[in-house]
């Protein structure tokens, strides 16, 4: 990017932060939605219910969770900066509304929140966090919850359960422009009642196998900092930061428009001293640079501006860690083996552009994807084939359904069915029209991902395939894909214990609405990222979000997927049962590594800086002295 124009972007989003810091911003009206959510919560009263600690059933069970073991390390220390970086500076701080779901929407909100009740990060229990104490009805459709009396928002708010009902009022108006939330809270909840400020329940529509892992993580909504959602929400809110439950947020000092971004730790946070968190959250503060290159970052990880760098792809495990700070010590190899559902990469297919929607088009694209040679020479056969994007759930995931496997030959059978049987001079196949068999790939601008996609474009030739592969920065890229403008695109999805989600990816809600002319449009802003649009599979779908049993959603789980096995509009690409990283020795891990329940190695906040460590480390540096390489393998976890 131009210098210049670089830096104009950054004051204009400078000024936007500066102006949004304000009690009041000058660019947008005074507007105040109390009467409005009022109303709104006195036009349901069947949903909004308020009653006295009196009205609560005497027969409730509650538990508090107390012979649960201890999460976390006492040997962890508090303080400290922590210092990381994130490839692109992320296009606004909401967490719901248009591009909320970018890719640092998890270093500032998902890994910081707290839970209503956590499940234990290493065993199958649910630990206090919001809530003390919780109970179910019989017939467990009602959930019902005590608040620790201390708990806040991070701005100091005091949180009531008036904040959980002002999450509805948020998640269900058309102003946030978001129809996932929209849709999911006005189907997945049936009631929320009130007894006293601490003290509530949500009802639910039906009987879950566990209905705390529906409810558990609910978060409240702050009515204070919301206030002021209005039909110019989206724009008014772009750089807000709302306040978190959670031990850390992000300051308007601690913004620095496309450098840095800074989340502090509460001092008075009202969860510091409680038991399963008094060890996490340890570090004063974690500083993401802004670094679009990783070899870049890599070059300031050795150099010691950064603390710790992922170390998945072999380049930087093997080839980049042949220096001495990794020699001596001063560095360090962790592999930690954990369960959890894999981040979901692979290509998704957009039916929407033809011809995708041609099912013989998208098998043929299947078998011409050689994602074994990337896993074999890129990774090093470090990595195995991920066999569907609806992998890593254990007995949930159906174990017949596998990925194709790289095959020009029948590529070309499935392609010759489509129409397209005539190879062009440079041998990529052409139909009887004359067009060429040839679709543009969206992926990230990395120097890491581009080699693996730009292998993918060379194998797909033998097939008569041409791949034109489109490298754009991680926030245009998922935006784009967002809109469903890409044609195929290569991404990362998170995924979440304890079953596959597939209302979310592949119901046709997702794809198109009708619009005000009646015809059909595009939903945008949702994870339906292939446009599946099926009416037979809805059904389906809609039974597995409704199955009350595991072995309902055993069942279903497992025809689900080979349905979708079956539109070949997903290829999952690689996964792994273990993740690796870099880090200086300063920083510092429990004795078992991390949480057997972690996806990647920052999400349980476990770890800490050891600041004697470090000036023990910085001296020895300057004096030559030698620790020896290390290598650290956590395998406490490791399936066998």
């Amino acid at each position: 990017m131009n210098s210049k124009l670089y830096c104009c972007l950054a004051a204009i989003v400078a000024v936007h932060l500066a102006s949004c810091s304000k009690s009041t911003d000058d660019r947008f009206p005074p507007y105040d939605n109390t009467a409005e959510v009022e109303a709104f919560w006195k036009s349901k009263p069947e949903f909004f219910q308020w009653k006295t600690p009196a009205d609560l059933p005497a027969d409730l069970k509650w538990e508090n969770g107390a012979d649960v073991p201890e999460f976390g390390d006492p040997a962890a220390k508090k303080g400290g900066t922590f210092h990381d970086f994130h490839p692109t500076y992320p296009p606004t701080f909401r967490v719901v509304g248009p591009d909320a779901s970018n890719p640092f929407r998890g270093e500032h909100h998902d890994n910081v929140y707290m839970w209503i009740v956590k499940r234990h990060p290493d065993l199958d229990a649910w630990i206090p966090s919001m809530a003390d104490e919780w109970a179910y009805s019989k017939d467990k459709k009602t959930i019902y919850f005590k608040l620790d009396p201390k708990l806040t928002f991070t701005d100091g708010t005091p949180i009531t359960v008036e904040d959980f009902f002002m999450t509805f009022f948020i998640m269900l108006s058309p102003h946030i422009k978001d129809p996932w939330y929209n849709d999911y809270f006005s189907k997945e909840f049936k009631a929320i009642t009130k007894y006293d400020d601490h003290t509530f329940s949500f009802t639910i529509p039906e009987a879950k196998p566990d209905p705390m892992w529906y409810v558990g993580d609910f978060q409240p909504m702050s009515r204070k900092f919301y206030r002021e959602l209005g039909p110019d929400f989206p724009a008014r809110y772009q750089w807000r930061k709302a306040p978190s439950t959670g031990a850390y947020d992000i300051l308007p000092e601690g913004m620095n428009p496309g450098r840095s971004i800074t989340l502090s730790r509460m001092k008075n946070w009202w969860g510091r001293d409680k038991k399963h968190y008094r060890y996490l959250f340890n570090v004063d503060s974690i500083e993401y640079k802004i670094i679009a290159s990783q070899d870049k970052a890599f070059e300031m990880f050795r150099q010691g501006e950064l603390d710790f760098f992922v170390g998945g792809l072999p380049r930087y495990w093997y080839d980049k860690a042949e220096i001495p700070e990794l020699h001596k010590g001063y560095i360090e190899r962790h592999v930690f083996y954990n369960e959890f559902p894999q981040v979901t990469w692979g290509i998704l297919l957009n039916e929407s552009k033809p011809p995708l929607d041609n099912l013989e088009v998208r098998l043929g694209i299947n078998y011409a994807m050689n994602f074994q040679k990337v896993i074999d020479v890129d990774f090093r056969g470090d990595k195995t084939r991920m066999n569907s994007l609806v992998s890593g759930y254990g007995k949930f995931t159906n174990p017949d359904v596998k990925a194709r496997p790289f095959d020009p030959v029948k590529a070309r059978e499935h392609f010759a069915k489509a129409g397209y049987t005539t190879p062009g001079p440079d041998g990529i196949l052409q139909n009887t029209a004359g067009k060429r068999l040839s679709f543009t790939l969206t992926t990230f601008n990395s120097g890491t991902i581009t080699p693996i996609m730009l292998r993918l474009k060379e194998e797909a030739k033998k097939a008569g395939l041409e791949i034109k592969v489109e490298g754009l920065d991680t926030t245009q890229m998922y935006k784009k894909l967002d809109q469903k403008n890409h044609e195929l695109g290569f991404a990362g999805m998170g995924a979440q214990p304890p079953y596959p989600r597939f209302w979310d990816n592949y119901h046709s809600s997702n794809a198109y609405k009708v619009g005000k002319d009646g015809k059909r449009e595009v939903v945008t802003d949702t994870h339906n990222m292939t446009m599946t649009a099926d009416p037979e599979l809805d059904k389906l779908i809609d039974q597995h979000r409704l199955a009350e049993t595991e072995d309902e959603v055993q069942r279903l789980s497992w025809q689900l997927a080979k349905l979708i096995d079956d539109r070949a509009n997903s290829i999952p690409a690689w996964e792994s049962p273990f993740y690796r990283y870099l880090c200086w020795r300063w920083v510092r891990w429990p004795k078992t590594g991390n949480a057997r329940q972690s996806q990647l190695p920052l999400d349980a906040m476990v770890y800490w800086i050891d600041e004697d460590i470090k000036r023990e480390t910085q001296k020895a540096m300057r004096e030559g002295k030698d620790f020896g390489e290390v290598t650290r393998i956590f395998d406490s976890f490791q399936r066998k």
